[in-house]
């Protein structure tokens, strides 16, 4: 395809039907699905992966902030939206102009909401997040009955949702979720004790969906999962789910250098015999890590290639040498699969010291364009170029 730009992320929304099928079938039919889109979909692209992920089964959309919403309403998207993170007062007019459903866990923010809904003559509906055991956000477990019956006599807010999020669900001991889950159901029993019914209640996350059937609830909450990468780091990957992304380049220049010769900035790597170096346009400044300086691996038709030297802001070397015949113009694969070949994010997670979750996240700048697959083929291109060359 044109415009791809110097480096790329290739994204197949097959994968992403996939995995959101694959989610719906182990959550069963009880339980709705809430597509997390947050932080642009982790990086693919938050508005094509909504648009794929409620043609696929979910019914609902999480987002971590009241911009991300307003982003998908302004694309068409009109499903139903959760603001996963707090809203100020000062966006409660945006928040109920754009019809988002925002998490609640403070009475200041709930007493303006109530103000503006009663302006607007419209009925704001909320989740009420808890705090069982996180200690980021939510009402305390212990106070959430009381915060609760509070929020229920303000005027136009309607209680729609109660969920919680678990701290540790991706480790193999399961003994503080399973705290968690019982300070939730706590208050659950509270709230039903005095009548009070919430229609919508959720809490697992992607590691609950992978191991956990019993959090399940009224909707599911799958996040990374979407994408085809497993939460860190001892999740169970009792499913089949397909990776949405690859990482690629391609190499634009290609030079022998003798033995004994430094590469790059600070002649970090010498040369020990005669060596082909190929040259790729990417750098940490596109979100590769400068930690896979001399320690990382890129796939050159179906082989690995070691990277040789620092990691640039632009730009970074690898040695084709043992790979005849390689020529300028040819793709290299960063991450992803290549002839059979793979190269992980869990391996790049682990080589730099953090987890996949920051490796995709890391990419998603404006000039990695993004190419889209759609029923095997490229059907769409999003580049810096595309923004900039004259029609």
């Amino acid at each position: 395809m044109d415009n791809l730009g110097r480096v790329w992320l290739e994204i197949d929304l097959d994968a992403v039907t996939h995995n959101i099928k694959t989610i719906r079938r182990i959550a069963g039919k009880n339980s709705e699905i809430m597509a997390v889109v947050k932080a642009n979909a982790y990086g693919h692209d938050a508005i094509e992966i909504s648009r794929v992920a409620l043609e696929s089964g979910a019914t609902w959309l999480g987002v971590g902030a009241l911009e991300e919403g307003i982003i998908l309403r302004k694309a068409g998207i009109e499903a139903l939206i959760l603001v996963l993170g707090l809203t100020p007062e000062d966006q409660i007019d945006l928040l109920l102009f754009y019809d988002l459903v925002p998490t609640i866990c403070d009475l200041q923010t709930v007493k303006a909401l109530s103000q503006a809904a009663v302006k607007y003559k419209k009925n704001a509906r909320i989740h009420i997040k808890i705090d069982t055991g996180m200690r980021r956000l939510g009402i305390k477990s212990e106070e959430a009955l009381d915060f609760i019956k509070r929020v229920k006599k303000m005027n136009n807010i309607e209680i729609e949702g109660l969920y919680t999020h678990f701290a540790a669900a991706d480790e193999e001991d399961k003994s503080y979720t399973k705290l968690q889950f019982a300070q939730y159901k706590r208050v659950v029993n509270e709230l039903e004790k005095e009548d009070i019914h919430v229609p919508l209640k959720h809490m697992a996350n992607s590691a609950a969906i992978l191991d956990l059937p019993y959090t399940y609830l009224d909707i599911v909450r799958p996040g990374i999962t979407i994408y085809g990468l497993f939460p860190l780091p001892l999740a169970k990957r009792t499913i089949k789910l397909k990776p949405v992304a690859k990482f690629k380049t391609k190499i634009i220049f290609i030079k022998k250098v003798g033995t004994g010769e430094s590469i790059g900035y600070g002649r970090a790597y010498t040369t020990i015999k005669e060596t082909t170096v190929a040259t790729l346009p990417v750098g940490y400044a596109d979100g590769y890590p400068r930690l896979l300086s001399d320690t990382g691996e890129v796939l050159v038709r179906g082989r690995r290639a070691p990277i040789i030297g620092r990691i640039c802001m632009d730009l970074c070397m690898i040695d084709v040498t043992n790979i005849p015949g390689v020529q300028v113009g040819e793709e290299v694969v960063l991450w992803g699969r290549q002839e059979g070949k793979n190269i992980s994010m869990e391996e790049i997670a682990e080589k730099t010291g953090t987890i996949n979750y920051e490796i995709i996240c890391m990419v998603d700048k404006p000039r990695v364009s993004k190419v889209f697959i759609k029923n095997g083929k490229p059907f769409k291109v999003k580049s810096l170029i595309e923004d900039v060359v004259p029609d």
